[in-house]
């Protein structure tokens, strides 16, 4: 039987899918999914899914296109009509065009460009579940290709919503980042608030996460950790 949400987390997913109706109330979302196939993808897996990223589905379904594009998430298993990748294969699917995934990560979406977010989520348990954004490297799990983009799934969601929400509607900036919380100083269009948009986007993704000291992402340039960093990290984090 999965655990139910902890109250804190519970809270947290309100807000977010209080942005979502923000952003777009009229979305065609696919609706929340089946707990029949949210188990189907869990036996794919060989480990139960993620608590926060079960919930998810469960409420706003896989498939969705969010903030412009910049984050679609997979669906949980193969359906007719519905194009993948699929949490449940996603991994080999992604591994067998040669992009590097480890064993520990459930990939769940991707960015505007095609870079993949995973869940750091091994079948043992004993690590934090860090989301990981996974760039396309040349199969060697020692090529710097990921970075940690958030504490847990719901930091990272929070943070990816209160950045990008301008890529899909500046009018809406205000709103939106104010339902998720964000600072005043953090908020308005990037490039109003900082050097450039990567710049603000580093700032707000550490805003989410405040356990993560080290966290830096740039995309405009590349990911600075191996899937080696990343495993030491997730292993080494104390309150998992």
């Amino acid at each position: 039987m999965q655990p139910d949400l902890s109250p804190e987390d519970a809270e947290r997913l309100d807000v977010l899918l209080r942005a979502v109706e923000v952003l777009d109330p009229d979305a065609q979302l696919p609706g929340g999914e089946s707990e029949e196939d949210l188990d189907a993808a869990e036996r794919q897996l060989g480990r139960p899914m993620p608590t926060q990223l079960r919930e998810w589905y469960r409420t706003v379904g896989g498939g969705a296109v969010l903030v412009g594009g910049h984050l679609r998430t997979y669906p949980p298993v193969k359906k007719r009509f519905v194009p993948g990748p699929y949490v449940g294969t996603a991994r080999n699917a992604l591994r067998s065009r040669e992009w590097f995934v480890p064993e520990e990560v459930i990939p769940f979406g991707s960015d505007a460009g095609g870079d993949v977010f995973g869940i750091w989520s091994p079948a043992e348990g004993g690590a934090r579940q860090f989301v990981v954004l996974i760039g396309a490297g040349d199969g060697d799990e020692d090529v710097p290709s990921c970075a940690i983009v958030g504490e847990d799934l719901y930091a990272f969601l929070q943070g990816w919503f209160a950045h990008y929400v301008w890529a899909q509607d500046e009018d809406l900036v205000d709103e939106v980042q104010d339902e998720l919380g964000l600072p005043l100083d953090l908020q308005g269009v990037p490039e109003e608030m900082a050097r450039s948009v990567g710049q603000h986007l580093q700032a707000v993704l550490r805003w989410a996460s405040p356990s993560l000291d080290q966290l830096v992402y740039d995309p405009d340039k590349g990911w600075p950790l191996s899937v080696t960093d990343v495993r030491e990290q997730a292993e080494a984090a104390p309150d998992w």
